[in-house]
């Protein structure tokens, strides 16, 4: 059985497409839990209207409202305990065999072995609010390199899109509880997976990944001017984001210290180190440790601004 968890807030717009394009997936034996993080538009109205359609394919759980995704998810996950969870944002589009792609991926990395833990993830096709699409692949629109997702990497720049993931009862169960101050559950996920486990890419989009004014996370050009511009002009975010990798490292030694292999912990360790370090010292650690981004703008932006 597949559980995929759909985060709710503030979505009538784009809401019901993105269940009726779950639904309507390859994959028959999968069913939804959504959760509403309070809103104040029409997606609880929508949310019971599909409740009383499909009564044996979706369920929604209740709460106080976090005020986030992560919050939002991270309370899903604990209210969920099938073999395999994927997790669904409110205004995208599921491709019809994305989940079934991903279920081939995940039984493929497992091998019979369901106590490794494993993350599925792929790529993603973005487009404007109507579904024109702006990029055929997003990891090219971003210029992410996702091929050696190992820690290091992962410590500095997150690839891994939580709207393509799917995950196994194995990473769900380490992976929880997720810190309340870990940048996004997606890049937690990622990070316990690539210390305990394995990351799998899929290179082929699984979802129209739509980009509205509303997005809490979006996509924009890695690379130009328009980039370049675009991280001059926020250069304080820049830096507070800089600032949130040493904290969600630090976590992740609080967390797992004492069953991290110790090749980990001391590469973690490094990394949590940086943030006291002179410019020249932070430098030689990224390149040291290969604490680098997946390209060369972004990496002379580390150099500069970590």
């Amino acid at each position: 059985m597949i559980t995929i968890l759909l985060a709710v807030y503030n979505g009538e717009k784009y809401l019901s497409e993105q269940i009726d394009s779950i639904l309507n997936q390859t994959v028959n034996d999968c069913k939804i839990i959504i959760r509403d993080d309070g809103s104040s538009d029409n997606s609880v109205n929508i949310i019971d209207e599909y409740l009383k359609k499909f009564p044996e394919q979706i369920t929604a759980i209740g709460g106080e409202p976090t005020g986030s995704a992560i919050g939002n998810f991270s309370e899903l996950l604990k209210n969920c305990d099938d073999d395999y969870i994927m997790f669904a944002d409110q205004d995208d589009v599921w491709l019809p065999d994305k989940a079934q792609k991903s279920l081939d991926a995940m039984l493929n990395a497992e091998n019979g072995n369901s106590g490794t833990p494993v993350l599925v993830h792929g790529d993603l096709t973005v487009t404007d609010d109507k579904l024109n699409i702006i990029a055929k692949s997003f990891f090219e629109y971003q210029k992410i390199i996702p091929n050696d997702l190992l820690v290091n990497r992962l410590l500095a720049q997150n690839y891994v899109t939580g709207c393509t993931v799917m995950i196994n009862r194995a990473l769900k169960n380490r992976a929880l509880p997720i810190p309340k101050d870990a940048p996004m559950h997606d890049w937690w996920l990622a990070l316990v997976a690539a210390c305990f486990g394995k990351i799998v890419t899929l290179k082929s989009p699984l979802i129209y990944y739509r980009q509205h004014g509303d997005n809490q996370v979006g996509a924009k050009s890695g690379s130009g001017i328009s980039f370049i511009s675009r991280k001059l002009k926020t250069i304080g975010t820049v830096r507070d984001n800089y600032n949130a990798t040493y904290r969600q490292a630090d976590l992740l030694l609080k967390s797992y210290g004492d069953i991290l292999p110790d090749d980990l912990k001391s590469i973690i360790a490094e990394y949590t180190k940086m943030k006291d370090y002179g410019r020249f010292k932070k430098i030689k650690t990224i390149k040291r440790y290969g604490f680098k981004k997946s390209t060369k703008l972004r990496v002379l932006g580390q150099y500069i601004l970590a």
